[in-house]
């Protein structure tokens, strides 16, 4: 899903009564009737993310740790070179005759983990959480959201919520309620098949 969609559905649950498409919406940060409205939802989509990032469902990055150094019987890894990491979910070590895919790892430091018992052989990668692009001036109408769309969706609710807040509580406390029904209704059904793929794994 595109911004300017977001931002012309976030405009549309705010009430605006002018014929708006993705392509204009900014000449809006320009209109006296509703240029407060615009130009707050930069600020509501940037800690919109910032919520979706705390729940920590949206799906996982991989990437393999490379930079390390030896640190008595076990090693060091920086990861802080990884591009777009949030927080780390799970150390994989893959070594080809053995496979574990939650191995111990402790932190360190800002961008470091330690390992025990490192092995040579094995590759050791992360699988991390995500951080999402955030939105800045220089986002245009055409900039993709890193999101699902069953999530990208309800980003419009959430930026009402926020927006409205001070002046419209009461319409605020409805935005936000369907903005957390549709993320917990994303949740459950990632669950639901999560489940579902660990019930084939070992049912076969």
């Amino acid at each position: 899903m595109k911004l300017g969609e977001i931002k012309v559905q976030a405009m549309r649950l705010m009430h605006i009564d002018r014929p708006i498409h993705a392509d204009m919406v900014d000449e809006l940060a320009y209109d006296d009737n509703y240029s407060d409205l615009y130009n707050g939802i930069p600020a509501a989509i940037n800690r919109c993310f910032a919520d979706l990032e705390a729940r920590r469902f949206l799906p996982l990055g991989r990437a393999e740790l490379t930079d390390s150094e030896r640190s008595g019987r076990g090693r060091r890894f920086h990861y802080g070179g990884i591009e777009g990491l949030f927080e780390i979910a799970r150390l994989v070590v893959d070594s080809g005759s053995y496979y574990d895919d939650n191995h111990p790892f402790s932190y360190e430091e800002e961008g470091v983990i330690r390992v025990e018992e490192f092995d040579s052989f094995a590759k050791y990668l992360v699988l991390y959480h995500k951080q999402i692009p955030r939105i800045t001036d220089a986002s245009g109408p055409d900039t993709e959201i890193a999101l699902p769309d069953a999530l990208a969706v309800a980003i419009p609710y959430y930026v009402k919520g926020d927006v409205f807040a001070v002046d419209e509580p009461s319409e605020a406390g409805e935005a936000r309620n369907f903005y957390e029904a549709a993320v917990a209704q994303y949740a459950e059904g990632l669950r639901v098949r999560q489940q579902g793929t660990v019930r084939t794994v070992y049912g076969c």
